[in-house]
């Protein structure tokens, strides 16, 4: 995707939530570079606070900028949380893979991490539940969801460039992903 490609899409987000604001956008394929485009118009809009992320991935794209770059696959998540006003509004899920302990992230960013280890013993049901609870909790009414395919154990993801052991079972994403859809308005 090109640089003039990229900067074109927000504006034809907002273009297309001017007309139809009940739109939900479906993206598949590239990095996490893609998804900010997507989701940066969505927490511009006036009812943000009702707003929150689920991101599955084995890395917490939590950088303010990565290697100079500001906005790439690594600080997608950054951003967006600072969009949302940290709060434990974006929870991430299957981490594995990061410089940092999850004690740094929650307090210093204020999102929720369930750690691929964590959401292992939890099982498929009761991960999704406490996704559920925990956004119930926090106000939340409209759900974007981003599911990096590295986030999956590299036994089903072994194909994906950064392939991490010890991640999710396709099972416990798709039951976070299912009783998302049932309690929430998705957004993304």
């Amino acid at each position: 995707m090109t640089g003039v490609q990229t900067c074109a899409l927000p504006i034809f987000r907002r273009l297309l939530l001017a007309h139809a604001p009940e739109l939900t956008l479906f993206t598949l394929g590239g990095d996490h570079t893609v998804t900010w485009p997507v989701i940066a118009p969505l927490l511009e809009l006036d009812r943000v606070h009702e707003v929150g992320v689920v991101h599955f991935d084995a890395h917490t794209d939590l950088l303010p900028e990565r290697l100079g770059i500001r906005i790439c696959f690594a600080t997608w998540a950054f951003h967006a949380n600072a969009l949302l006003g940290g709060g434990e509004r974006m929870i991430q899920i299957g981490i594995r893979a990061s410089a940092r302990d999850r004690g740094h992230w929650e307090r210093e960013l204020e999102v929720r991490q369930i750690w691929a280890n964590e959401a292992i013993e939890l099982g498929a049901e009761v991960l999704a539940k406490r996704v559920v609870e925990h956004l119930h909790f926090r106000g939340i009414r409209r759900v974007y969801v981003s599911n990096d395919i590295d986030g999956t154990d590299a036994h089903w993801a072994a194909a994906c460039g950064t392939p991490e052991p010890g991640g999710l079972t396709p099972a416990m994403v798709v039951a976070v992903i299912q009783a998302v859809g049932r309690e929430f308005e998705l957004i993304g």
